[in-house]
């Protein structure tokens, strides 16, 4: 290989390379950031049925 074609085949390879940086970046610009959006858990009030908690007293 003589000098121009190295030259040749570094500034293709270098333009490739650019290429796939930018693609890379514009996907990443335009892909969702949160695919789904999540749901917080419900807080509920739970009451303490104390003929059970007198119950298990019993058993132990």
């Amino acid at each position: 290989m003589n000098k121009k074609e190295i030259l040749i085949l570094s500034i293709v390879i270098f333009l490739s390379v650019i290429f796939w940086l930018i693609a890379d970046i514009y996907h990443a610009a335009t892909e969702e950031k949160i695919k789904e959006k999540l749901s917080l858990p419900e807080i509920r009030k739970y009451e303490i049925d104390s003929q059970i908690l007198k119950f298990l007293e019993e058993k132990t």
